[in-house]
């Protein structure tokens, strides 16, 4: 049983989630089993990354993980928005796993309705204001989510202002590591994941790319993923106002070239545009 077996016996109250984090059972084919549970030790609520199967691919995305959110604990210990490994190894058959500490927040892929919902643009905004914020934290380091998503963003609003983490850094890119040669194939979103990915190192510019579509996902609902990619989507949206439509258009250029150099520049624009649509705040 899992509960007894090393390591999972020093946690309790083990429960098993979806990937998708909304409490049902998570499907047998995955590539990983997700669990919570409370660390006995420090009485904090952890979450528990399983690998599905020993597979070379699924082990080495999770240790992939492992190293860059060990990076990360250790070059920003006072970082809110990164998971924080309690524990990782392998079971006795060989799988591996991974305890880190578990966050309220739901994906905001929960936030985003059927439909565009206009009244919520500035919120969606400040969203992603707040991403861009964590993003560049880890830019610094040279490292790079590479499959941010809607379903790998956690989010809330308390007092007025979000709350974002970023989480699931199996196909992150660690300069640090991958540089050296060490062996990079990340599972990535169609849509979301950068073009340019497939055939070339990513950089600050890939995370752009991808907030860029998630921002536009919150704007303008999941309808522009049945059938289009977000440029072309974005060329043909009507609805969107033209300064805003403009700085996406930049962020999710197919040309990583014709990107803002940096998530920190984008933010700057989003910022200013919204400073002028809903002046007097701090953003």
């Amino acid at each position: 049983m899992l509960g007894k077996a090393p390591p999972f016996d020093r946690f309790e109250s083990i429960r098993r989630l979806a990937t998708a984090r909304s409490g049902h059972a998570s499907p047998e084919l995955a590539r990983h089993q997700l669990y919570v549970g409370r660390d006995k030790r420090s009485q904090g609520n952890v979450l528990i990354k399983l690998s599905t199967k020993p597979g070379l691919v699924y082990q080495s995305n999770l240790l992939n993980e492992i190293a860059t959110l060990s990076t990360i604990n250790r070059e920003l210990p006072d970082s809110h928005y990164f998971p924080f490994v309690v524990e990782h190894g392998r079971m006795r058959d060989g799988r591996t796993y991974l305890a880190t500490s578990l966050f309220d927040e739901l994906p905001l892929a929960m936030a985003i309705g059927p439909e565009p919902v206009p009244a919520r643009m500035v919120a969606y905004l400040r969203a992603a204001l707040e991403v861009a914020k964590a993003l560049s934290e880890i830019h610094y380091l040279k490292i790079f989510h590479v499959d941010l998503n809607p379903m790998n963003i956690l989010y809330r609003v308390e007092r007025g202002r979000p709350v974002i983490r970023l989480v699931d850094f199996e196909s992150s890119y660690e300069h640090a590591q991958h540089s050296a040669g060490v062996f990079y194939n990340p599972p990535t979103t169609p849509g979301y994941c950068a073009p340019e990915v497939s055939s070339r190192p990513p950089d600050a510019r890939s995370d752009l790319f991808s907030l860029g579509a998630v921002l536009y996902t919150t704007l303008a609902s999941y309808q522009w993923t049945w059938g289009s990619d977000v440029n072309t989507s974005l060329m043909e949206n009507r609805d969107l106002d033209r300064e805003l439509k403009d700085i996406l258009l930049i962020a999710v250029n197919p040309d990583p070239d014709k990107r803002y150099l940096s998530v920190r520049q984008c933010h700057d624009a989003l910022a200013a545009y919204l400073e002028r649509i809903w002046p007097g705040r701090s953003w």
